[in-house]
Parts: structure tokens; C-alpha cells; sequence
């Protein structure tokens, strides 16, 4: 059995930037962008050299930071999912004790991550290239009431048991029949039991990176000086990194609040013959990635027609922000009508096609005093035939 990790979760976050020399655009909870020079970030305080001034804003007020800086071609590698939808990009070295070990092969520089084993979810040792497949392997992986780890084959067959480890040659687990052990080239990924997941999220204001090599990090503490990037993940290991390779910044517990890190108050789906959709969290209704107009989005909601989500309000907000669109895994007949009530009063309708528009950005939503906000999907001219909409990015954003 694994034992549980202490980890720690840092009570006082401090950012110190220095020099500017990164441009930045800055989303601010008040509806304001911001558009000019990162030039320091110290004690959750970001500050922007502008046209005529220097500003300075709260972090907690900022909804994201967003770099210019292109994705990296795809480069073979392995891909950890961590319990709080983290992804990590790197060569799985091999396990230690209660730890796997990962090289992010995009920094041969940095030294290895040690990854406590209680805030893994899934572990592929080659994640594919194409997103077609990337979707195959993550719904396969996707067993929320299995009781044991799971260890899927090359050749299609899938094991159950124990994790013991694996090192360059060798993968080792526990079974009814006894410590078993593979050749490690013959196991294409491992998820562990969902019981033994572990990694509970701070309250306190924290920062989800976007890496250019798809890497996604949570961390606690950051610092710039002459373009590097030094940080601290939640599970303790440090990340050093060029600014170039940083896509996004986004604070986590400030007063931007994530709808998909809420517990909708109700969901209702109307099929239109008898398939039944189910919502998903943080990934689309096909439980691939959230990818419109060929951008990935980490966070937002998967919807399919006729469904509608409910969210209590109960007057705690002041605006409501999101984009939508049709899911890249639409092949070419998705079209649907979206909906947002506030109050049972519609403040919002779009029509969504393939053959037309795709993608829109919701003007922001004024839900002061509101108790009641429902995201809806009605079926368009083609049925329900590729209905696979994406709510992208959506936030609540508190009271200022």
C-alpha cells in the first residue's frame, strides 16, 4: 500500500520579477486589459510598464496573464495527469520508493521531478501525437470506480493488481498471482486506484503555468530575473525554465473563481432519440481535450445537446465571463443553439455551426445580485449530430 505523502502547501506566496523584458497582456477582474511590459511581480502584486506609466494590480484581480510565446513542435515524450488536471510533460525515468521520477525532456537542463505518487492519476510512458489517439488512450484510462491499479499493454490486453515500480527495463506489480514482472517496453500507460489519489489544493493564491511544451504546473512561489524562471510546484519539486516557455499565467484563488471548480446545482438532458450525454468537467463530452478553433483550453465544460447546467449564485458575484464553441471533434455537421439564463431571464443566444461560426466570446454578464445562472444547449438544423460544445474558460468573478 502506498503510504500518504506530506506535501507542503505554502501559506504566503511571494513573486519577484525582475527587468522587463516580457510583454504581457493582463486580464483584470474589473472588465479592464491591460497591454505592456511585465516588469515585476513581488508579493502577489503585478506590475505593468505601459505607454505613459507604470501600473500595479493585485493578483488576486487578475484573471490571467497571457505571453506571446509559441507552442513547441511535438516532441516524443511521456505524460503524467496529476489529481488537481495538471499535465506534465516528460521521459518517465523510474520509480522511487513512493515517487516516480520525470525528465522534461523540452529542459535537459532541469533536474528530475520527483512526483509523489499519491497525486497521480494516469501515467503514459509515450503519449501520442495525434489527438485522435491522445482521446482512444484517455478514455480508456478513464475507470473512476476501478479498486485497483490498472496496467494496459501495447498489444490491447490490461492487468490489474498493485504498483511496485519500474526502472529502464522492468515494470513490477503485485497481482492475485503473486509480484509479477514485465518488460517496461511492453506497458503503454498505468492508472492508479482512484481511493489512493491524494492531493488536496491550498486555498491560498496560486499560479497554473502553461508551458510551450504542454507541460501544465500548478505552483506556489515564482520569480523572474534575466529571463529565467524559477518556480515551486505544489509538490515540492522546482521548475526553471526560460520566460519564452511560459504561455500563461493564471492566478487560482483570487477573486476569479472557475465555474468547472463548482458542483453545478443541476444538470437536465433531453436526448434526442435515446443516447444519453453527460457533462464533463475540465474536458469535452467525448472526455478528450477541450480544443476549439484549434486552441487547447484547460479549463471549461463539456457540453452536448439538449442539456443544461444549473449554478447557484446565491448573489455572491458580480459577472459572469466565457467563451463557447463547437468542439474540435466535430466533423463538419455540428450546429446548435446556446443559452445563458441569469434568473430564468435569457441574457445570451448564440447559433454555433461548423459551416459558420464556431467560436464567440460572451460579452461580459452583469449577475449582480443574481441566484440562479444556467448554461444551456438546444439542438440546431442537423439533430443532435456532432452537438460537442465547449464552454471555455468560464468564471465567476467575485464582488470587488
Amino acid at each position: 500500500m502506498r503510504s500518504v505523502v506530506p506535501f507542503i502547501l505554502y501559506m504566503l506566496l511571494g513573486l519577484t520579477l525582475l527587468n522587463p523584458v516580457q510583454a504581457a497582456e493582463l486580464e483584470l477582474v474589473s472588465g479592464e486589459k491591460l497591454n505592456g511590459t511585465l516588469t515585476k511581480i513581488k508579493q502577489n502584486q503585478l506590475t505593468l510598464q505601459l505607454n505613459t506609466e507604470s501600473k500595479t494590480v493585485p493578483a488576486a484581480d487578475v484573471i490571467c496573464v497571457n505571453l506571446d510565446h509559441a507552442r513547441l513542435p511535438w516532441k516524443k515524450t511521456g505524460m503524467l495527469i496529476l489529481a488537481n488536471n495538471d499535465r506534465i510533460w516528460g521521459d518517465l525515468v523510474r520509480s522511487e520508493e513512493d515517487f516516480l521520477l520525470v525528465r522534461l525532456n523540452a529542459l535537459p537542463e532541469q533536474p528530475e521531478w520527483r512526483v509523489p505518487l499519491e497525486t497521480v492519476t494516469t501515467a503514459f510512458f509515450d503519449w501520442p501525437a495525434s489527438r485522435v489517439t491522445q482521446v482512444e488512450l484517455l478514455k480508456k484510462t478513464d475507470r473512476p470506480k476501478q479498486n485497483d491499479d490498472l496496467f494496459f499493454l501495447k498489444n490491447g490486453d490490461h492487468l490489474q493488481g498493485e504498483f511496485i515500480g519500474f526502472n529502464e527495463n522492468s515494470f513490477r506489480f503485485d497481482s492475485a498471482a503473486g509480484e509479477t514482472s514485465v518488460p517496461r517496453g511492453g506497458i503503454q500507460c498505468f492508472c492508479f486506484n482512484p481511493e489512493l489519489v491524494n492531493f488536496p489544493q491550498p486555498k491560498q493564491l496560486r499560479y497554473v503555468l502553461n508551458l510551450t511544451n504542454g507541460t501544465r504546473v500548478t505552483v506556489s512561489e515564482l520569480a523572474l530575473s534575466q529571463e529565467t524562471v524559477s518556480a515551486k510546484t505544489l509538490f515540492g519539486a522546482s521548475l526553471v525554465c526560460p520566460m519564452s516557455m511560459i504561455e500563461t499565467i493564471t492566478p487560482r484563488g483570487g477573486k476569479s473563481i472557475p465555474v468547472s471548480d463548482l458542483d453545478p446545482a443541476a444538470y437536465r438532458f433531453t436526448p434526442y432519440f435515446s443516447q444519453k450525454w453527460n457533462w464533463e468537467r475540465n474536458r469535452n463530452v467525448l472526455r478528450g481535450p477541450l480544443v476549439t478553433e484549434g486552441k487547447e483550453y484547460f479549463s471549461g465544460l463539456g457540453m452536448h445537446s439538449a442539456g443544461e447546467l444549473q449554478y447557484q449564485l446565491d448573489g455572491k458575484y458580480a459577472g459572469f465571463q466565457t467563451a463557447v464553441g463547437l468542439d474540435e471533434a466535430t466533423t463538419g455537421r455540428g450546429d446548435v443553439d446556446v443559452f445563458i439564463l441569469v434568473d430564468q431571464r435569457v441574457v445570451f443566444q448564440q447559433s454555433l455551426s461548423d459551416n459558420q461560426l464556431r467560436l464567440v466570446e460572451v460579452p461580459r454578464i452583469d449577475v449582480t445580485g443574481a441566484q440562479e445562472l444556467i448554461l444551456k444547449v438546444e439542438f440546431g438544423k442537423n439533430a443532435d449530430m456532432d452537438d460537442h460544445v465547449n464552454w471555455l474558460r468560464p468564471v465567476l468573478l467575485q464582488k470587488q
